[in-house]
């Protein structure tokens, strides 16, 4: 049975992008362009996923966050955020909501296709798992050691100012689960790490199975840092288990 997505974009052309896309993938897809209306039709349709745009006001937005969160019928439904930068993201983590995952704009198809497909997963075993102290499918946000660098085989990277850089040249990433796959790659340097690990303790979902996430984000992070990303020099694939961080 095909799953039901609500898009809250104001945007029109954004969202008739979105939605053809997901049409594609044979999911069900209802655009609405008034968050007033959110909590209603997510009691009505009972999406797997809902995906709002920060364009939205922001007080609107955590409000309806919020209700979605303390309705029984929408609790456990996953939220999607397209941010327009990662200083957003800083805000809203600082707020008393919870997102499930957040893609910056302007957006990667792929990218926002694999997150879709986590996020509908993850949200079918956390209904079928629900519990009011926890809910596996959403992402944690990773707190470090104050001060803490790391450096390794031409990377550098400083945790409190999010910044890498590999043999002199700054690696802009500009999404935070890119710097935080990384930072984890190289904290288990020289460890094979399987895909489910990966989405468990970096992405903070449940078991996927047949997921692409980590394939799909292994591969921009190969492309931000190798000189030639089809022969990774430091992000190596373990055929049929996961990937290292080359020891």
């Amino acid at each position: 049975m095909p799953r039901t997505i609500l898009i809250v974009v104001q945007n029109k052309d954004l969202a008739q992008h979105i939605s053809k896309k997901l049409r594609e993938e044979s999911y069900l897809v209802h655009v609405l362009e008034q968050s007033s209306v959110v909590v209603d039709q997510a009691c009505k349709l009972e999406p797997s996923l809902i995906i709002f745009d920060a364009q939205l006001c922001y007080a609107d937005h955590f409000a309806v966050c919020q209700a979605l969160r303390a309705e029984p019928l929408t609790a456990s439904i996953a939220q999607l955020l397209l941010v327009n930068s990662t200083i957003e993201i800083t805000r809203i983590e600082h707020s008393p909501i919870q997102i499930d995952d957040y893609l910056v704009q302007p957006i990667w198809w792929e990218e926002l296709l694999a997150c879709v497909h986590t996020l509908v997963r993850s949200g079918k075993r956390r209904s079928q798992h629900k519990s009011s102290s926890a809910r596996p499918g959403i992402r944690k946000k990773i707190i470090y050691p104050e001060g803490e660098q790391l450096t390794v085989n031409g990377l550098f990277i400083d945790i409190d100012h999010h910044q890498v850089t590999y043999n002199g040249r700054c690696i802009e990433l500009n999404q935070p689960i890119l710097f935080d796959l990384l930072l984890y790659l190289v904290r288990h340097q020289g460890v094979v790490l399987s895909r489910e690990r990966l989405l468990q303790q970096v992405w903070g979902y449940e078991q996927v199975e047949g997921s692409r996430t980590v394939d799909v984000h292994m591969r921009w992070l190969r492309q931000k840092l190798e000189e030639d990303p089809a022969h990774p020099h430091l992000i190596q694939t373990v055929r049929g288990v996961g990937y290292c961080f080359k020891a």
